[in-house]
């Protein structure tokens, strides 16, 4: 059976506190970029912008942060991990369509489940580099409930 007391140990409380806050900044960020692209009538200005704003952001807080790069175990690295850009900018141009297509509910419900399935899949095969955490039933169970959710909010009235 699935122990509760592992997931629920009081010193990951501020992680879980953490990735509630960042679940909670997804529709608005939908929003956010559904504004803009309004505006500038382009998904893909709208998105050069996003991620030339947060570059600037970040610019301004990694010095305080006092954060050094290892460029040569960056250089060293897969190739492959220097692709989070490209999937980043595919997902805010995603987002941003979706969004102004069907709504900020829909479109994060949708994008939601797609990445609760495909964080489970990843960890079950251990994929891009994730410690290989394999299916089980609690694991089954929450993408059954996941789709159900979908299921529920695709087939009601809006």
């Amino acid at each position: 059976m699935y122990d509760l007391n592992v997931t629920l140990q009081p010193r990951r409380f501020p992680f879980l506190l953490l990735a509630v806050t960042a679940g909670t900044l997804l529709p608005m960020q939908f929003a956010v970029n559904s504004a803009l692209a309004g505006e500038l009538h382009s998904v893909t200005l709208t998105a050069g912008i996003s991620y030339l704003v947060g570059a600037v952001a970040l610019g301004a807080v990694l010095p305080a942060l006092r954060v050094r790069a290892n460029w040569t175990a960056a250089r060293a690295a897969p190739r492959w991990v220097w692709l989070g850009g490209v999937v980043g900018s595919a997902y805010v141009v995603g987002s941003v369509v979706l969004t102004r297509l069907l709504g900020a509910a829909l479109a994060t419900t949708l994008v939601i489940a797609a990445q609760v399935l495909t964080a489970l899949a990843l960890d079950h095969f251990g994929a891009l580099g994730l410690p290989r955490r394999r299916m089980n039933r609690a694991r089954t169970l929450a993408a059954l409930l996941v789709l159900a959710a979908l299921a529920l909010r695709l087939w009601t009235p809006a």
